[in-house]
């Protein structure tokens, strides 16, 4: 399997393996897929099928980074609040709108299934697991071994470059529109409304693109 960085990947087993796997993770990858593909193809059939049937039957499925959008595109996410690494939060949310998108935190652990954001938020979902499976003692030690911290606090909304949406958005004209009304009181709804989008979908787009949410980014603004 060759690799965006110039290196190749040598698999041993195939799809085949899903079939007895106790936790499948899907690694980062390029969501349009194989090189050569349109961008937002989503992952062959295939390797769909074989991630809904392992969650069927009760193997815990995990992603790191841009696994995710191999998640969501399985339908796996559905309803389930997830993260990614905060640059493809966006697109994850608009791509699949029936997940709940959250871009600030670093993992998200929602029982049989889990999602990381960038790739070293994947160590710390990872150690998250080893804690889970075998305690505190065993996550600890595997944390010393790779001279890493085994728990770290905060999220992502760290590294996010943007603190309010640039122009060219579908949220500029709003944040525009609600920026000139600052004396007036405003809701989500009154937003979500503006944009015309349903509140809950606006809500999740905008804490995608901004890494805050619409009342306390207006709340900042005042």
């Amino acid at each position: 399997m060759p690799s965006t960085t110039g290196f190749s990947i040598h698999a041993p087993l195939g799809l085949e393996a899903l079939n007895s796997a106790d936790t499948v993770i899907v690694p980062g990858y390029e969501p349009g897929g194989e090189p050569g593909d349109e961008p937002g193809d989503e992952p062959p059939p295939a390797v769909l099928h074989a991630l809904q049937a392992a969650a069927s039957r009760g193997a815990r499925v995990v992603s790191v980074c841009t696994g995710a959008f191999a998640l969501a595109a399985a339908g796996l996410l559905d309803g389930r609040r997830a993260t990614t690494h905060w640059r493809a939060a966006t697109e994850l949310a608009a791509r699949y709108p029936q997940v709940e998108v959250d871009p600030v935190v670093l993992y998200v652990d929602d029982g049989r299934v889990a999602t990381s954001a960038g790739v070293a938020a994947g160590i710390d979902l990872c150690l998250h697991l080893v804690r889970t499976d075998h305690g505190a003692d065993a996550a600890d030690r595997v944390a010393r071994r790779m001279v890493v911290a085994p728990h770290r606090d905060g999220g992502q909304a760290q590294y996010l470059q943007r603190i309010a949406p640039p122009s060219g958005t579908g949220l500029a004209g709003t944040c525009a529109w609600a920026l000139e009304r600052l004396a007036e009181p405003s809701t989500v709804r009154d937003l979500a409304r503006h944009a015309g989008w349903a509140p809950r979908t606006f809500a999740r787009y905008f804490l995608a693109e901004t890494g805050t949410t619409p009342l306390r980014w207006l709340t900042a603004q005042g």
